[in-house]
């Protein structure tokens, strides 16, 4: 409590003295978005001060990388969708297949490279609250299989479900 009663005084006298005058976005409230409060954590106040400072932590930096890398993820897999849904609709895999195909290789490169960054981000942050659950590649790459089973894409059959036998 000492601590803080002397830290508050420093402050305090600073504010009569004006030393908090005519500062960037003085009398403005201090705005982060919602990632970087996801981000950051409990510590996005701090993690924002450093950042408006001109001092962002990697990990931080990489956490906004990911984030913009799972945006393009979810457009590969609308896409993917889209095409399975015109496959279903025109009744010509042979047309759409390639189309197809190259979106799940985009894909899965995509993801391997997302996984890695999460595994990278989950290293460098500074705590279990800051981490985040990584990727699951291959469930994503079976569900993108089932939806072209689902579809009726030939040669892939689709599979019995649990309770069948």
């Amino acid at each position: 409590m000492r601590a803080e009663r002397g830290i508050e005084g420093a402050i305090q006298e600073a504010m009569a003295a004006g030393a908090f005058k005519n500062l960037p976005g003085e009398g403005k409230p201090l705005r982060f978005s919602s990632q970087e409060q996801a981000l950051a954590g409990d510590n996005w106040l701090g993690f924002k001060m450093l950042e408006n400072g001109g001092y962002v932590p990697e990990w931080l930096n990489l956490g906004k990388e990911i984030e913009t890398d799972l945006e393009a993820l979810a457009l590969i897999d609308r896409n993917h969708q889209e095409y399975c849904e015109t496959a279903v609709a025109s009744g010509n895999w042979q047309v759409v297949a390639p189309a197809v195909d190259r979106l799940r290789q985009g894909y899965e490169k995509k993801a391997r490279e997302i996984r890695k960054k999460q595994d990278r981000f989950n290293h460098d942050a500074p705590g279990i609250r800051t981490q985040r659950p990584a990727i699951w590649v291959e469930h994503h790459l079976e569900r993108l299989a089932e939806r072209e089973r689902a579809a009726g894409r030939p040669g892939q059959e689709p599979r019995p479900s649990a309770g069948a036998h």
